[in-house]
């Protein structure tokens, strides 16, 4: 099954209208150096936006894809023989979320995803093929709240 995660478009439209946009819509630019950093956060804050991310369960494999409005950027392919532990731990106040930790590599970070039971299917993933998984106190905490 894929899940898709965008970035916080609004977090970062707000950062947007309110630190970048004003000085560059009132020309108010004393300093040289100090436009050409603005310029370069407007742009890079404008391609945030436009950034998702995919992830994809498969019977033998997981794939991680990072997509710049469809182009993709970055693509990870994991097997279960590759992953050393899935570690289960709460994100921010009320978030749950999965580190996929491999073997050689960077890990995969899991949080964000729609539709919600990504973290379900990687439970069960983790049970077919024998990976190890380990859950922190806090996100242990969030599951009996539920």
């Amino acid at each position: 099954m894929t899940y898709i995660a965008r970035t916080q478009r609004v977090h970062l439209g707000l950062l947007l209208a309110i630190i970048v946009l004003p000085p560059i819509i009132t020309y108010n630019f004393s300093i040289g150096l100090i436009f050409y950093f603005q310029f370069l956060l407007f742009i890079f804050i404008l391609v945030a936006i436009f950034i998702q991310f995919k992830f994809r369960i498969d019977t033998n494999r997981l794939s991680y894809q990072i997509l710049f409005l469809t182009m993709p950027i970055y693509k990870k392919v994991v097997y279960p023989k590759q992953i050393v532990q899935m570690k289960f731990k709460r994100v921010g106040w009320a978030t749950k979320g999965v580190i996929i930790q491999v073997n050689k590599g960077l890990n995969i970070r899991i949080f964000g995803f729609a539709p919600d039971k990504v973290l379900i299917d990687l439970m069960e993933f983790a049970n077919e093929n024998d990976i190890s998984t380990y859950k922190t106190k806090e996100y242990l905490v969030l599951e009996k709240t539920e």
